[in-house]
């Protein structure tokens, strides 16, 4: 039930690094409105609808009987324009925990939703299927049952014969390894075919799922540790199947200990696809915007890199501009107290950066799968604190008005690190940089012409990527109109342990550091082995880095020194293996030094 109307903040941040085309002409989307629904409630996903309105999906707590045992029922609401409520369905199979994940309008007018529902037996996540005709009556119900599998549904898609096919997550239970799956129900919920997808032995699973320009479907995710090629772990993961669920190809995108993954893709208006995907360049989590041809080829990538910040962004839409990547933001002030903000990135066809935009309200404890709006808005669902409740909320964009980016002028390019190290016989990613007058920087590692000084070392491809042929030392340059950046390279033996991730926990010796301006402090990094339940001091044989050096940055001895008053994040690297840790640099009073001074000389 609809529980009221509240007002929330628009934030714009017009200099982050890394965004292009900043200028105060430019318009940006605004709140229309934001709504509460329900009491312990949460909130997972949101859909336009034919008539204007919307379908908002999660759980909430809710009772048989008054005064009754409450546990976690399907939320499916139907909303007017405004989000005004029109019917509501708290749906459940289980009488445990059940969520509805996401839905579809179907062709025949009715919803088709699917979620979890966890069984009353063993404890198990169960998908499930209910279609709803438009009046959200219940046409039909279904569980799908695996054998101690879990299963969280990410995606469903209708296709012209009136069947449905899922893609997601399966988790073994007794393993706790990682599965994606495709399955396909005709218009009445009975099973067509349910097809499991191993690609590497673990942490293999679907994130999203639609139809193929030329037929069949394309899914995409990650596949934990691609076995059959380099034995390196982390890829991305795109897999076209026909329409029967085999695999027609499939493109892993091998990038070792970096986690990339695809969490969504959409059909590209030139042809092919865009993909939206996020991994750790240099010990940080960055988003990615690829395109990719009909066979899954890439054509160009573009990174946005957003500070110190955490960026999530798992829907990516087509706008009139060319694309906006839909999540959230999560930010850390100088005491170190955190707050998740509503996030739109804006960007053209070709990937430049038109904006980043930032929406609060209170707390937000989660935010689901945004969608955007049949007049160019966006809309979001999230789960938000009222006190110490938690409810389901939506919060409406307005579309952004038409405005020309203000002109900027370039003024150099720079690789966003000085120097990349990869083991012979594999390849590793590179960020290029345009740096503009305003202090702006944006992507261009699929524009700039590259080159490396010696190719039998390590070479360099046309989107940045450099392989490893043998061990040395060398560079590689870009250049890009009339700009050069050079970039150091190290290629160490093939059979290296360097990068292979330690056998046991590395640990620093706190989660969080304080140190004030001009001052140090030790600290170490420790080795904890597993087999000998012993640990060891390795700080001087790790690497230290700083997200913000200019503000602390550890030297070789593991002190940390405070440069300025702010917050950063240091990593510590040993071998392939890292850990990292907040860090709090207080600013100095004067007064209070010379208070301490004054104390502390003897009297005359």
């Amino acid at each position: 039930m609809l529980k009221g109307c509240f007002a929330v903040t628009l934030l714009w941040f017009g200099l982050f690094p890394g965004v292009g085309h900043a200028g105060a002409e430019e318009a940006h989307p605004a709140v229309e409105w934001s709504r509460d629904y329900g009491s312990d409630s949460e909130g997972q996903s949101v859909i336009p609808t034919s008539d204007g309105g919307y379908l908002a999906l999660g759980g909430i707590e809710d009772a048989d009987l008054p005064g009754g045992y409450a546990y976690q029922k399907a939320y499916i609401l139907k909303l007017d324009v405004n989000g005004q409520v029109m019917w509501e369905r708290r749906l459940q199979h289980n009488t445990t925990r059940n969520t509805a994940y996401r839905a579809i309008e179907t062709k025949e007018g009715g919803y088709f939703v699917i979620g979890s529902s966890t069984s009353n037996g063993e404890p198990l996540d169960q998908l499930y299927a209910i279609k709803l005709d438009s009046a959200g009556n219940v046409l039909w119900e279904k569980i799908q049952e695996d054998d101690g599998i879990h299963s969280f549904p990410k995606n469903v898609i209708e296709t012209d014969d009136g069947s449905f096919v899922i893609a997601g997550e399966g988790i073994v239970s007794w393993l706790a390894y990682e599965q994606g799956y495709i399955l396909k129900l005709d218009s009445n919920g009975n099973t067509q075919w349910y097809n499991k997808y191993r690609f590497t032995g673990n942490g293999d699973y679907l994130n999203d799922l639609i139809p193929a320009t030329d037929g069949g479907f394309i899914a995409v995710g990650h596949a934990g540790e691609v076995e059959y090629e380099s034995k390196e772990q982390d890829a991305l993961l795109i897999m076209k199947i026909d329409d029967e669920g085999n695999v027609v190809w499939s493109k892993p995108w091998v990038d070792p200990q970096s986690g990339w993954t695809a969490y969504s893709i959409v059909a590209a208006e030139d042809g092919g696809y865009a993909v939206l995907s996020r991994k750790s360049i240099d010990n940080k989590d960055v988003t990615l915007l690829s395109k990719i041809d009909l066979s899954g080829q890439m054509q160009w990538q573009k990174t946005y890199r957003d500070g110190t910040n955490t960026e999530s962004y798992p829907c990516l839409v087509r706008t009139k501009e060319g694309y906006a990547m839909l999540g959230s933001q999560r930010s850390s002030n100088s005491l170190n107290e955190s707050k998740t903000q509503y996030a739109v990135l804006r960007v053209d066809v070709n990937g430049d950066l038109l904006s980043r935009e930032l929406f609060k309200g209170p707390p937000i404890v989660s935010v689901g799968m945004a969608a955007v709006t049949s007049d160019g808005g966006f809309i979001f669902p999230g789960t938000i604190l009222r006190g110490d409740v938690r409810k389901f909320q939506l919060m409406k964009l307005s579309p952004a008005s038409d405005g020309q980016p203000a002109e900027r002028l370039l003024t150099g390019i720079s690789f966003a690190v000085n120097e990349k190290k990869l083991k012979a016989g594999t390849n590793t990613s590179t960020v290029l940089q345009a740096v503009y007058s305003d202090g702006t920087k944006s992507d261009l590692s699929s524009a700039a012409v590259y080159r490396s000084e010696d190719n039998s070392i390590a070479d360099i491809d046309g989107l940045g990527w450099i392989s490893g042929h043998k061990p040395g030392q060398t560079h590689v340059e870009a250049d890009y109109a009339g700009f050069t950046a050079r970039l150091n390279i190290t290629v160490v033996a093939e059979d290296t342990d360097e990068f292979d991730p330690v056998d046991g926990s590395l640990r620093l010796d706190s989660g969080e550091y304080s140190v004030s301006e001009g001052s140090q402090l030790d600290i170490k990094v420790l080795l904890y082995d597993y087999s000998t339940q012993m640990q060891t001091d390795i700080t001087k044989l790790a690497v230290f880095s700083s997200d913000r050096p200019d503000i602390a940055a550890v030297d070789e001895e593991g002190n940390l020194i405070g440069h300025k008053a702010g917050m950063t994040r240091i990593n510590a690297k040993y071998k392939g293996s890292s850990v990292y840790a907040n860090v709090q640099v207080v600013r100095v009073n004067p007064q209070a030094i010379e208070s301490v001074r004054n104390t502390d000389e003897p009297e005359s």
